[in-house]
């Protein structure tokens, strides 16, 4: 993924009430207090910054999508130079750390993964989506609404999620809902998209869950998640670059944090849990060199996976596939 890296200027009046998953976990993983310089890789509704904030943290929110920021505009309003938002996709935080956006207070210039001098007290990625974001028709990213096969975050990025459906060979297509979705179905669907736009283009949310529907007729009764969000979830990581932003972004975090600093990633989705889960071992291995030396620079320890509490789930049923992993730099 990529953004333009702009401080938000816009002032917002309105407030969206905005529910984040795991709230109290992640505030116990990352600490906020007078003095703690945080991130939030993934600003969405705010309700994580929110808490950092009114916790006496000093954060950096950052967010790709700009109608996230003008929606977090108020927090500006509340807890004024306390906290800096900035339109930028998350694997470029160490870009943006090292930019004048804390008005040089943290200022470290451009260098090389690994050669990052440590900065933050603890960085937040939250994977998930907000309600008004997948509740909004004009995005297509539910099934559940009618509305273009758009599924952009931001929209300097060229191909919509109509452009792959109707321009990617079948093959292609059949692998990005096998690797992204883990949809069984995934050539047969394919084989379907493929035959219906060649009699006329896929357009909208309700053209694609027609064919998904050819493939799986609903059946009275069926108790289980709908095959569409398989393949909606899929086309979204395809047109986002999900995967490949994640596994940039995760060392990258990493490498920003100060002894004793952590980072707190929540995913939804088992691909992305995965994704997280080997980053966080691999860097929590020492590197050596040639003469068998520990060339690492940093010892990081990873954390046991965190999941909603009863409570929670009763309260917010979207969290209950969320998992919150946490690293430490120990060293």
């Amino acid at each position: 993924m990529s953004g333009d890296m702009d401080l938000l200027q816009t002032r917002g009046t309105a407030e969206t009430v905005h529910v984040p998953v795991l709230f109290t976990e992640v505030m116990e993983a990352l600490e906020p207090a007078a003095g703690k310089l945080l991130v939030d890789g993934t600003l969405g509704g705010g309700g994580h910054t929110r808490g950092l904030l009114e916790r006496g943290a000093q954060v950096v929110g950052l967010d790709w999508d700009s109608r996230a920021l003008v929606r977090c505009a108020p927090l500006v309003e509340e807890f004024g130079d306390r906290v800096h938002l900035v339109r930028a996709a998350y694997d470029t935080i160490a870009e943006v750390l090292a930019g004048p956006v804390l008005e040089n207070e943290v200022s470290c210039g451009k260098r090389k993964v690994g050669e990052l001098p440590p900065l933050v007290d603890g960085i937040l990625l939250d994977l998930g989506f907000s309600s008004d974001q997948l509740d909004d028709p004009q995005r297509g990213l539910s099934y559940h609404f009618d509305g273009p096969l758009d599924m952009r975050l931001d929209s300097s990025v060229k191909k919509t999620a109509a452009d792959v459906l109707n321009t990617v060979r079948e093959e292609e297509l059949a692998d990005i809902f096998y690797v992204y979705g883990e949809e069984p179905k995934s050539r047969v669907l394919a084989r379907a998209i493929v035959k219906q736009r060649k009699e006329r283009p896929l357009e909208t949310t309700k053209d694609l869950l027609a064919i998904v529907e050819q493939v799986y007729p609903p059946k009275l009764g069926l108790k289980r998640a709908h095959p569409a969000a398989r393949i909606f979830q899929a086309l979204r990581v395809a047109v986002n670059d999900e995967m490949d932003t994640l596994e940039r972004a995760l060392p990258d975090a990493a490498w920003c944090l100060k002894k004793g600093g952590v980072l707190a990633v929540i995913s939804f989705q088992p691909l992305e849990e995965r994704a997280v889960k080997a980053a966080f071992r691999r860097l929590c291995v020492d590197e050596l060199d040639e003469i068998g030396r520990v060339k690492t620079p940093a010892k990081f320890k990873m954390g046991k996976k965190v999941m909603a509490s009863d409570a929670e789930l009763e309260a917010n049923p979207r969290s209950r596939s969320a998992i919150l992993r946490t690293l430490v730099r120990v060293g």
